[in-house]
Formats: C-alpha cells, sequence, structure tokens
C-alpha cells in the first residue's frame, strides 16, 4: 500500500485531513493537543511503532530535555546549566534552554515549541508553569521537575525538588526522574 493512501487509512479513522496526519507525524506545532493525541491513538491502532522524527525519517525524536529558567545571568544558573548539560550528555541527552523574565510566567508559545521537538522531559528552574501547561504536559506524558518554584507551590502533576547544594547530585535525580531510571 502507497504511503499516501495509508496517510488516508489514518485521517478517515481519525476524522482529520491526511494533511493533518502529515502534520502530526513530522511534529508540526499548529495541530490541537486533542486532534494530535487523536491521530497518535489511531496511528498505534493501527501498529505505527515510536514517533516519526520532525524530518519524517522514521527515526525516534531526539533524545531532548527542555531546561526553563528564569534568567541565565547569575553565576548559579549557569554552574546549573552547565551540570544539567555535563550530566544529560553522559546518559546520552541534549537539553534545550528557554530563558524567560523573571516572577513572569513561561510564554505560551514555549509549549508549542515543545510539543513540536518532542521532548522527552522538562526541568523548570525557578519558574512556575501555568496550570494549562503542567495539565498539556501531563495529558501527553511529558513528565516534569520543578526545582524551587518562586511561588514555593508544589505543583500537583510535576515532581518537585529543592535545588541543593550539590548540583550533579540534583541534576541526576533530576533526569532519572525524567527518563524513568
Amino acid at each position: 500500500m502507497a504511503a499516501r493512501s495509508k496517510l488516508a487509512v489514518v485521517a478517515r479513522e481519525a476524522g482529520v485531513s491526511v494533511s493533518t496526519v502529515s502534520k502530526v507525524l513530522r511534529a508540526y506545532p499548529d495541530v490541537a493537543p486533542a486532534t494530535r493525541a487523536r491521530v497518535r491513538d489511531v496511528l498505534r491502532q493501527r501498529g505505527y511503532s515510536g514517533e516519526v522524527s520532525a524530518a519524517g525519517s522514521g527515526q525516534l525524536p531526539a533524545a531532548l530535555v527542555d531546561v526553563v529558567l528564569a534568567s541565565q545571568a547569575t553565576a548559579r544558573a549557569g554552574a546549573v546549566l552547565s551540570t544539567f548539560d555535563e550530566e544529560a550528555r553522559r546518559t546520552g541527552l541534549s537539553i534545550v534552554v528557554t530563558t524567560v523574565v523573571p516572577d513572569q510566567p513561561v510564554p505560551r508559545h514555549w509549549l508549542d515549541q515543545v510539543s513540536a521537538r518532542g521532548t522527552r522531559g522538562v526541568v523548570g528552574l525557578r519558574v512556575d508553569f501555568t496550570s494549562a501547561q503542567l495539565g498539556y504536559l501531563a495529558a501527553h506524558d511529558v513528565p516534569c521537575v520543578v526545582i524551587s518554584p518562586p511561588s514555593g507551590r508544589a505543583p500537583r502533576c510535576a515532581t518537585t525538588l529543592a535545588l541543593g547544594n550539590d548540583l550533579r547530585e540534583t541534576a541526576r535525580r533530576v533526569l532519572a526522574t525524567l527518563t524513568g531510571q
């Protein structure tokens, strides 16, 4: 069966267009979360394994972890990022860093980028995610670890840790939580 006709079968079963199925397979961010989930469910039911990379090559997505922090202008933030990067590389992961304005919520567009990248997990360092962002991550099985949120509130759908003095141990604990190891 040709690829286009396979996409048509998935599209019909998911109740969407062939182009929408293609966008989901290529991880385009302009697909509504509910639609993306419905298409992925049909893909799983039809025996498609894993995810398809943004290039559509059929390979698993890159092993990315998103790190969101309020500012990297401090020496402490630089040390945290450097340690997370070293530990991530040691375990075969790469990090994507997003900085946000201190005391401001993480912007909405960030979530679209996380969805498009197919990130394996999210680390929030001294940031507060909105309820909608945390709900989206939970609904899409994207683990989230929040370290020292400025509000002091521990979100229910995320693991919350304090930023300890041993940055390497903190990084190891966070990455183990995100990867389930």
